[in-house]
């Protein structure tokens, strides 16, 4: 896999290059088709005009995971459907690369940047790290740090982010135990996927006692893999409550929300007092 050297470049890492890479790992994807879906899916969320035809196989996906839903059985073959990388390459465009310049933007805390104010980081954890190019501007940003992304095994986005760590310095993991005492961890558009997120978070505080988080959740919007409720201790509850529910066990056990000058607060970045 040739990745350009610096992954937040935009002109450097090109959905053409993406595509081709997705295409060694999954079976059925036409090229064209989705690149039309990606400009269909970035056109409808600027509210600017797209074709329902180059939109159908988002339209489909949805229809599939959220009539599962309705039907009380997650289906998460999606994840598994050639057409959800154009989900995840647009995930990484619009949210999670603008995350990552946010905290190297000299004013993103104070006159410095997050990533200055968080000093000596050494271990760096990537929570549900998709086709692993968040995964290696990380290890770009920390490039002393032991940087590692989890994903789910005998999926393509495993092989995929597994060979890119391979060229750049990162590994990728199952899951997040045995991680210890790590520095940071990342998740943005993580943990909206779990049907009871607040207790998947604490399992992640347990196994791996970070000193800071830099998290961007969006309980709240529709996508393909999020749920329309979420459930708490076997009661379900919207979007809305679950995030002021989040945030309270984050101070439960012993953190605390830091103001930085991004954007809408997001990334979100706690810190263990």
């Amino acid at each position: 896999m040739t990745v350009a050297r610096d992954v937040l470049d935009a002109k450097a890492v090109s959905l053409s290059e993406y595509l081709d890479i997705c295409s060694r790992y999954v079976t059925g994807l036409d090229k064209d088709v989705a690149t039309r879906a990606v400009a269909a899916v970035l056109a409808s969320g600027s509210g600017k005009p797209f074709s329902e035809a180059d939109m159908a196989p988002m339209r489909r996906l949805e229809k599939q995971w959220y009539g599962s839903i309705m039907s009380g059985t997650p289906d998460y073959s999606v994840y598994g459907d050639p057409y959800y990388f154009v989900d995840v390459w647009n995930c990484w465009r619009t949210y999670s690369r603008k995350y990552l310049r946010e905290v190297q933007s000299p004013k993103s805390f104070g006159n410095r940047s997050i990533v200055s104010a968080l000093g000596n980081i050494s271990t760096v954890l990537d929570l549900g790290c998709g086709f692993g190019y968040t995964t290696a501007a990380l290890k770009q940003i920390f490039h002393t740090a032991t940087v590692t992304g989890t994903n789910l095994p005998g999926t393509a986005q495993y092989e995929m982010s597994s060979k890119l760590g391979r060229d750049r310095g990162f590994t990728i993991t199952a899951n997040h135990e045995n991680l210890q005492g790590t520095d940071l961890v990342w998740a943005t558009e993580y943990f909206e996927h779990f049907p009871a997120p607040i207790e998947h978070l604490e399992h992640v505080l347990e196994h791996t006692t970070p000193r800071f988080l830099l998290i961007a959740n969006t309980f709240t919007s529709p996508a393909i893999g999020h749920f329309e409720t979420y459930l708490h201790k076997g009661v379900r509850y919207a979007g809305k409550q679950v995030s002021i529910g989040f945030n309270k066990t984050l101070r439960y056990r012993g953190y605390e929300k830091v103001q930085t000058k991004c954007w809408n607060n997001r990334p979100m970045l706690w810190r263990k007092l």
